[in-house]
């Protein structure tokens, strides 16, 4: 299985939290059209002559709504003509509540993509003005009725938890929201303060303060059991499903799966070396994707970090089996400590696998750091 992302790197303004790589000047967008389609013509062979097709397409962004439904039809059809899509192939776009309409929604039907990840974050206008979203609540929920009304099936929502004005008990409240809605996936994420942000700007000024680690524990916890009231798997640490339907994209990144990356700031891996894109739209309208590629060969050392962060991460953990045979050496050196955590429960072995306990899988991140294979 393998698959291909394509980051659409446009916003019309930007989040006060976001540092993903993005551009505010969407008159370039029909430049960066031209070159994205040459980019995923170039490397048609990256993946090579897999015996299987591509079972995952994911657009992300930025804000990959605000290409219009014939800008998603030439990628998918350029994507179709020079490589081989799985009938079932699950084709994702991100989507903005206020880029939404009946007729943008049932035209992306038709182009092809069967699933949305819509961007909610809060059902509280409060939240959305003080994040600086550029959607309102209501949006929020006029956005799931029409996609449900267009026929989608598969619907995801990102929700943000940990802001510094909310408290848990409101971030919750948003679950019953979602509740009313058939939607099959929820993505909840821990906000983080990254330093070149505006949220950044205003902690450095004392302005903003993050909950501390204990309130954002009992959040934490507090949403996994609603969620699985709800009907929800939790499947990763931000991550939770109904009716198994997990992103299939993101687990292929979870499992290291090979996936092609295309545009500015995309990242791809050919099951053993890494390749990413500058970070630089201008470049990359100019000159094209090849001006500014880089990549590493991942030695052993790095690909057993690698599993350990991505594995540790899930509901489902460590196949010992597995670790055993790829990694032996660095598996040896790490099981004392591995038996360390389980003795203090913060690590569970059954059935094979090693994975984060209750009291554990909030602060598996370090955990796999206290793992992590330095030299």
């Amino acid at each position: 299985m393998s698959g291909i992302y394509i980051h659409i790197p446009f916003c019309k303004t930007r989040c006060y939290y976001c540092d993903f790589f993005k551009s505010t000047k969407l008159i370039f967008r029909e430049q960066y059209l031209e070159k994205l389609l040459e980019e995923l013509i170039d490397r048609r062979h990256f993946l090579g002559n897999r015996k299987n097709d591509l079972q995952t397409i994911y657009f992300g962004g930025g804000t990959p709504s605000l290409f219009s439904e014939k800008s998603i039809d030439d990628i998918l059809n350029t994507i179709s003509k020079y490589y081989r899509v799985d009938d079932d192939a699950e084709i994702t776009l991100e989507v903005n509540p206020d880029d939404l309409s009946p007729e943008y929604l049932e035209a992306l039907r038709k182009t092809g993509i069967n699933r949305l990840s819509i961007g909610v974050q809060s059902f509280y206008d409060v939240d959305l003005q003080k994040m600086g979203r550029r959607h309102d609540a209501m949006q929020s929920r006029r956005s799931l009725e029409w996609a449900f009304q267009s026929g989608f099936e598969n619907v995801g929502v990102d929700l943000i938890y940990g802001l510094p004005w909310s408290d848990g008990p409101t971030f919750l409240s948003n679950l019953d929201v979602l509740n009313n809605y058939p939607v099959q996936h929820l993505s909840a994420y821990h906000l983080t303060i990254e330093p070149g942000t505006q949220f950044g700007k205003l902690k450095r000024q004392n302005r903003l303060t993050e909950p501390d680690d204990s309130e954002s524990e009992n959040i934490f916890w507090s949403l996994h059991d609603k969620a699985a009231e709800m009907g929800f798997e939790h499947y990763e640490i931000s991550n939770f499903c109904r009716n198994g339907l997990y992103s299939r994209h993101n687990t292929a990144y979870w499992d290291n799966v090979p996936y092609l990356g295309v545009g500015p700031a995309a990242h791809s891996f050919d099951g053993t070396k890494r390749y990413w894109n500058k970070s630089d739209l201008h470049q990359y309208i100019k000159q094209g994707f090849s001006a500014g590629i880089s990549g590493e060969t991942l030695n052993l050392k790095d690909r057993f970090n690698e599993y350990l962060m991505l594995r540790l991460r899930t509901s489902k953990g460590i196949n010992v089996d597995e670790a055993k045979r790829n990694f032996e050496s660095y598996w040896n050196k790490i099981e004392p400590y591995i038996n360390n955590w389980i003795q203090k429960e913060f690590l569970k072995k059954s059935n094979g696998y090693i994975y984060g306990t209750r009291k554990g899988w909030f602060v598996i991140d370090g955990i796999i750091e206290d793992l992590f294979i330095l030299e």
